[in-house]
């Protein structure tokens, strides 16, 4: 039997204890953990749980904890959302404490977390209230820019790089957002109290953080009227690439938004009469749709083509990007920028190597009619608003439903 006091009695002065709380979620020893635990809990007067707690299997996860409803903020300075959750009474966020080093993608740290002893046994999970909700954006720092993309179009490159403006977090496809967004939009989420909990929850302060952008998931483009209504006036981009180059990358490791059945066939463009939905057919039809969702809120200041990101001569990455995104071109922490170019954005153990001449020799005829019946469309007409006649200077409108 799982003791539930010896377990409520460390979680209490846990909770209490930020500081000792963040050194033991730093743990991943389950056998280091145990030691460090029963230091930090014989300091607080529990030597009586000494032998219950020695015999607990750390390395296993335990029972979901009760809900926590009443969390002050600064007890919950250190943790970070992990997933979004239903239990009895609604939408529930649950939370995991410490840090890990900067990973491309919100899930890496996710997974880096839930599997220290500390997460298994001692995450808190908060029930979504009106009232929890509303203290969670009373405390969020602004969201300041949205990272919309097509996949595998330099959209990593792109959150790697803003993270060079320091004080500026950047979170790269968090999967309980994803979570929330499908809930708001599938109606299990009525008034979007769930979407906007976790996005405020993503946003608590932490560290010299001052502002925070989101990389969204490359389905959510499909989605951009709605968040049109539910972030209004938060500025996006949106980040593409020539269609065969994208098509090339699905053909070898396939997506999970590509993947026929992952989407609803109401987001995507009509089957073609007499076409067999195959594979890389329907991945064709997909990054097709994605792009064609974009065209009718395009503007060429939102706009970023993969080539912009490599060419010397293009300030994309280094002023027109931060600018949307109310950053200072010269307040960039220039080593760090510089790096960016110098490691692979998904695989920083990789060096980074211009791949388009590698995907362009791998077209086959197959993909080129794909590409052409199901892509080439919405790629040119984003192209003719990136390229055409612009608003000068004029700065980009916020998102807008």
């Amino acid at each position: 039997m799982i003791p539930a006091d010896a377990l409520a009695r460390c979680a209490a002065w846990m909770l209490q204890d930020p500081g000792t709380a963040a050194e033991l979620a730093s743990i991943a020893s389950p056998d280091d953990f145990r030691v460090a635990l029963l230091a930090a809990n014989a300091r607080r007067g529990h030597a009586d749980d000494a032998d219950v707690l020695a015999a607990l299997a750390f390395e296993r996860a335990a029972p979901p904890c009760p809900p926590n409803r009443a969390w002050p903020s600064g007890q919950r300075r250190g943790w970070q959302p992990l997933a979004l959750e239903w239990g009895a009474d609604g939408a529930e966020i649950v939370w995991g404490c410490g840090t890990v080093a900067d990973r491309p993608f919100h899930e890496e740290v996710v997974a880096a977390l839930r599997y220290r002893p500390f997460n298994r046994w001692f995450a808190q999970r908060t029930p979504l209230t009106p009232g929890f909700v509303a203290e969670l954006e009373a405390d969020a720092l602004p969201l300041t820019g949205l990272v919309l993309h097509e996949s595998r179009c330099g959209s990593t490159l792109i959150a790697q790089a803003l993270k060079a403006w320091p004080g500026t977090r950047v979170i790269s496809e968090p999967g309980l957002l994803d979570t929330a967004l499908m809930a708001a939009l599938s109606g299990m989420d009525p008034g979007a109290r769930a979407f906007r909990g976790v996005l405020a929850a993503l946003r608590q302060p932490a560290g010299d953080d001052a502002r925070v952008v989101i990389k969204l998931d490359a389905w959510h483009a499909l989605a951009l009227g709605a968040l049109g209504t539910l972030l209004p006036g938060v500025p996006w981009l949106f980040a593409y690439r020539a269609p065969l180059e994208v098509l090339v990358s699905h053909a070898r490791e396939a997506g999970r938004h590509v993947v026929p059945g992952m989407l609803p066939e109401a987001w995507l463009a009509p089957p073609a009469p007499g076409v067999e939905i195959r594979p890389i057919e329907h991945a064709a039809r997909v990054l097709g749709s994605i792009c064609a969702a974009v065209v009718p809120h395009a503007e060429a200041e939102r706009l970023v083509n993969y080539a912009e990101l490599l060419d010397p001569s293009s300030d994309a990455l280094r002023s027109r990007i931060p600018r949307l995104f109310g950053l200072d071109p010269t307040g960039v922490d220039a080593q760090r920028y510089a790096a960016t170019f110098e490691r692979h954005a998904k695989r920083p153990y990789e060096a980074f190597a211009d791949d388009r001449a590698r995907k362009n020799a791998a077209v086959t005829e197959a993909l080129r009619e794909v590409a052409a019946r199901w892509m080439e469309a919405s790629y040119g007409a984003l192209e003719a608003v990136r390229l055409g006649p612009g608003p000068g200077a004029s700065r980009p409108k916020p998102l807008q439903g």
